[in-house]
């Protein structure tokens, strides 16, 4: 009976924790549902398999055979080499091989290509999982940022349906005139407007982040509140977390190893120009019904012959299609130069403008909290007077629509500045580990 009441005493609390989502659940979630990296994954399998394909070719092939056949009409004996003209039924079996020996070491070229794409998928895979990270923590963020934004605004509406509520007495006991009232039930209106729009968006935001973790939207899933510690990095720090994130980063690694990797294209092309070497056998038996003499295993073992060969093969006009395919390897390595430069631009100024913008945000949370100071001070004021009948309704309204906008702004401030700390910390680290 003990174990029965705890455990309906935690019922409540174990459902509220499967209805709510952290971030790093998310990102399982978006592991195994987003499509986009499922694409990317599905590209490092192809890779992995062209690698193994490659890696087979350097193999043996071994192969057995067999043919039965019926002759009707005049042919020639197996055994005396004579014109028979019978139906006779003749049976050839046979195992060979073959593999290649030297082949200007065009599939040893073709193997550690192989390997640098598999490699460089591999890391892209990595990459597009970070690009979605990143989207991702700024959908979660967003819910957060306008849930806060809804209760603000839903807190506006519940003061101004205050002061409508004490209005109403003031008008009723005859202290004020009716025109304040309807001024302030317009204030009241104007608030549920923004409370309205402020819903939207927070549904807007949920809705989001639904379809990126790619699950059903689902209104009982709530989200947890994120907290961050982490120091603000100064911006002269951008270059020294470049060239650390540039060694790390899998965007750069991938790029890199694609580049490298016409190298061995180019030296796999050019192997078609010099010999190549070849070895093969063969072993062959056969049966006739045209022998009478000889049983079937008999006959088998009478006609038992084979051979080995080796083959030389010298290339020497190939239609000139060489020299073209070099070529344009080349122009492919030279635009994955271009790729890797792009991407290492792209990662730097990312770097730059994360570590301006978390100053800058920096600044801005700090001044808006301070702006939420002042004004709350000053609305208290004015909503002070106003209840004395010493203010008017466009002092208390202006006041309070300042107030609104500043509340507004220190909350997409706080996190603004939050989302940034988060992301500059993964990019001094290279990986998700403790960011979130």
């Amino acid at each position: 009976m003990k174990r029965i009441i705890i455990m309906l005493c935690l019922l409540p609390a174990f459902v509220q924790a499967q209805n709510t989502l952290t971030l790093s659940q998310c990102v399982d979630l978006l592991i195994k549902n987003n499509l986009t990296y499922q694409a990317g994954n599905l590209q490092a399998e192809a890779a992995q398999a062209q690698l193994r394909q490659t890696r087979s070719q350097i193999l043996p092939q071994i192969s057995i055979g067999a043919d039965q056949s019926i002759n009707v009409g005049r042919s020639i004996d197996q055994y005396t080499n004579a014109y028979i003209d019978e139906v006779y039924a003749n049976n050839i079996l046979g195992v060979g091989f073959q593999m290649p020996v030297f082949q200007g070491f065009k599939l040893q070229n073709q193997i550690r290509q192989g390997t640098l794409l598999k490699e460089s998928a591999l890391a892209n895979r990595t990459a597009i999982l970070n690009n979605q990270t990143i989207l991702l923590m700024q959908g979660y963020v967003n819910i957060l940022a306008t849930k806060a934004l809804l209760e603000a605004a839903s807190q506006l509406v519940v003061s101004s349906q205050e002061q409508v509520d004490r209005t109403e007495k003031q008008v009723n006991a005859g202290m004020i005139g009716a025109n304040l009232l309807y001024e302030i039930k317009a204030q009241l209106a104007n608030d549920k407007f923004a409370e309205v729009t402020a819903l939207n968006n927070y549904r807007t935001a949920r809705l989001a982040l639904f379809q990126r973790i790619n699950i059903p939207p689902d209104d009982n899933i709530q989200f947890e509140t994120l907290i961050s510690k982490d120091a603000v990095v100064p911006a002269s720090d951008a270059l020294t977390l470049y060239e650390d994130a540039r060694k790390a980063f899998p965007e750069i690694k991938s790029a890199e190893l694609y580049r490298q990797s016409f190298a061995y294209q180019v030296k796999s092309i050019k192997a078609d120009n010099f010999p190549s070497l070849s070895l093969g056998g063969n072993m062959r038996a056969f049966y006739a019904t045209s022998n009478k003499d000889l049983s079937y295993f008999n006959q088998l073992n009478a006609t038992r012959n084979g051979y080995i060969s080796l083959g030389l093969n010298i290339p020497i006009m190939g239609r000139w299609v060489t020299r073209p395919r070099v070529e344009l390897a080349k122009v492919q390595e030279r635009q994955a130069q271009n790729t890797l430069d792009v991407t290492n631009q792209a990662l730097r100024q990312a770097i730059e403008v994360a570590v301006l913008n978390l100053s800058a945000m920096s600044d801005r949370y700090l001044a808006a909290q301070q702006q939420v100071e002042s004004l709350t001070a000053s609305f208290a004021i004015v909503e002070s007077k106003l209840n004395a009948g010493i203010a008017n309704s466009f002092e208390y309204t202006l006041a309070k629509a300042n107030l609104g906008k500043a509340q507004a702004n220190a909350i997409q401030a706080q996190y603004d500045f939050l989302m940034q700390q988060k992301l500059l910390k993964y990019y001094r680290q290279g990986n998700w580990e403790g960011v979130f």
